[in-house]
C-alpha cells in the first residue's frame, strides 16, 4: 500500500556511475565482513507471488505477506480483533492518523479511512528473533487480498518491520531466508546500495539508455510493477519502447479494477538492461514501484537495511516479459478457485467462459487456491491450442478449450 509521493525527476543526472555504484564479491564492505550465520527462518516462496511469512503472535501462528510497499504493519481487522484491541482516535499520534490519511492502495485510490482501524500492536516472532513497532497495527479488510491471494493473509509486514532483519530470497529454490544478523555478501555477484526513508520504502536507482533516471520503490506486496501515466510518458518521451497491451481486471483492497497495462523496454539497473517490462498504470501523483515481476529476474538477492545494500545474482536478470495471449483473472471463494471475481464484466473474458465459473483442472491438472498467482501466468502465456479447462458452472462440469 504505498504512500502518494512527489514525481520521480527524470532526467536526473546521478553522481556515481554503474560501475562505481556496485561492488563485487570480492570487497570487503561491513556487511561481506561479517560472520556467517544461520537464517532464523527458511520459508517457500510462492511462484510469482508476494513472499508470505509464517509468524508467531502470543504464541499462536499467523501468515503476513511481506510487503515493502507499505510504510508500516497493516493487519486484518479480523485478526486484529482476536489479538489486541482497538485505539481509540485520540491515543493514535495526529501526525501518524495524518500520513495514514494519505496512503493509497495498489489501484492509486486512497485507502477507505472509514474501513481503517487503529490496533494496539503485539510483539511478531519471526523465527527465533522477535521484533516490535513504536507505531499502531492499522487495521484493514484484508478479505479482497484472501480472495485475491488463494489462502488467508492476516496482516502486510510493512517497511518498519522489514528494516529490522534481513532478507535473501532463492527464485531457482523458490525459498525466503532470513537473518537477524546482516548475511555474508560472498556468494553474490553484486551489490548496489539503495535508498530508504521513514514512513517510505527502500528504492534503486532505476536508468534509462540515455543515462537520466530516478529512484523507483521496491515493492514486494505487488505482483507488478506500477508506473503513473505521466511516468510512462516520461519513459517513451526519454527512449524507452513503451507498447500499450490493454486493460487487465486486478483486485486490491478497494475491491474490482480495471488498469491499463503497458511492456517498457529501455530501463536499467546500473549497467544491467533489465528487458521489456510489464507495467500497470496507477493515477497520477504516484510514484513508481517495482514489483515481483522485476525481482522475479534475478537469481539471487538479498536485502541488508542495516547497510542499505541489495546484493544480487543477475546471470538470467535481462529478459523479455511476454505479451498476455488472454486476459483471465481468478480469485478464490470458499475453497474454490473461480474465473472472476463473480462480478467481473464477461466482455473481458475469453469465449465460453463466465464470471464465477469453478476451474477444476488445467490441461489435466488438478488446480490448488495456493497456486492461484502461476495458474495467472500460466492461462496469460500458455499458447493457443495448448490450454484446456475443466470448469464447473451450476453443477455441471464441462472443457474449454483456449
Amino acid at each position: 500500500m504505498p504512500r502518494k509521493t512527489p514525481l520521480i525527476a527524470l532526467p536526473l543526472a546521478f553522481a556515481c556511475l554503474a560501475a562505481a555504484c556496485t561492488s563485487q564479491p570480492g570487497d570487503q564492505s561491513p556487511a561481506s565482513a561479517t560472520a556467517a550465520n544461520d537464517p532464523i527462518l527458511t520459508t517457500p516462496l510462492r511462484p510469482y507471488a508476494q513472499p508470505l511469512v509464517p509468524v508467531t503472535i502470543d504464541g499462536k501462528p499467523y501468515h503476513f505477506i511481506l510487503d515493502t510497499g507499505a510504510p508500516y504493519t497493516f493487519i486484518d481487522n479480523r485478526s486484529a480483533a482476536a489479538l489486541s484491541k482497538a485505539l481509540p482516535s485520540k491515543d493514535v499520534p495526529e501526525y501518524f492518523r495524518d500520513y495514514v490519511g494519505g496512503l493509497a492502495v495498489i489501484d492509486g485510490t486512497a485507502l477507505k479511512q472509514d474501513q481503517v482501524v487503529y490496533w494496539e500492536t503485539r510483539p511478531i516472532q519471526i523465527g527465533a528473533r522477535t521484533i516490535s513497532s513504536s507505531v499502531p497495527w492499522i487495521g484493514v479488510d484484508l478479505s479482497m487480498f484472501d480472495m485475491s491471494y488463494g489462502s488467508h493473509v492476516d496482516g502486510l509486514l510493512g517497511a518498519n518491520a522489514f528494516r529490522q532483519l534481513n532478507w535473501g530470497f532463492d527464485n531457482v529454490a523458490h525459498t525466503l531466508a532470513v537473518w537477524s544478523q546482516p548475511p555474508s555478501t560472498a556468494g553474490y555477484e553484486r551489490c548496489a546500495p539503495y535508498e530508504d526513508a521513514f514512513g517510505s520504502s527502500p528504492s534503486l536507482n532505476i536508468l534509462l539508455a540515455n543515462g537520466n533516471g530516478g529512484p523507483m520503490k521496491i515493492d514486494t506486496g505487488s505482483t507488478f510493477t506500477v508506473s503513473p501515466l505521466d511516468h510512462i510518458q516520461i519513459f517513451k518521451d526519454q527512449g524507452a519502447t513503451v507498447e500499450d497491451i490493454g486493460k487487465f481486471s486486478r483486485m486490491s483492497a478497494n475491491g474490482v479494477y480495471e488498469v491499463d497495462s503497458y511492456l517498457v523496454d529501455g530501463l536499467h539497473l546500473g549497467d544491467l538492461p533489465i528487458g521489456q517490462l510489464q507495467t500497470f498504470a496507477s493515477q497520477e501523483g504516484g510514484g513508481s514501484t517495482l514489483g515481483m515481476n522485476f525481482l522475479s529476474r534475478f537469481d539471487r538477492f538479498a536485502f541488508i537495511p542495516s547497510e542499505m545494500l541489495f546484493c544480487f545474482n543477475a546471470r538470467h536478470f535481462t529478459r523479455n516479459d511476454p505479451k498476455p495471449l488472454r486476459l483471465i483473472e481468478l480469485s478464490v471463494e470458499s475453497g474454490h478457485l473461480l474465473i472472476g471475481p463473480v462480478n467481473l464484466s464477461s466482455d473481458s473474458l475469453p469465449e465460453g467462459l463466465e464470471p464465477g465459473d469453478v476451474l477444476v483442472s488445467v490441461n489435466g491438472k488438478p488446480v490448488e487456491p495456493a497456486d492461484i498467482e502461476a495458474l495467472r501466468h500460466q492461462l496469460a502465456y500458455t499458447p493457443s491450442g495448448q490450454l484446456e479447462l475443466q470448469i464447473e458452472r451450476e453443477g455441471t462440469q464441462s472443457t474449454i478449450k483456449l
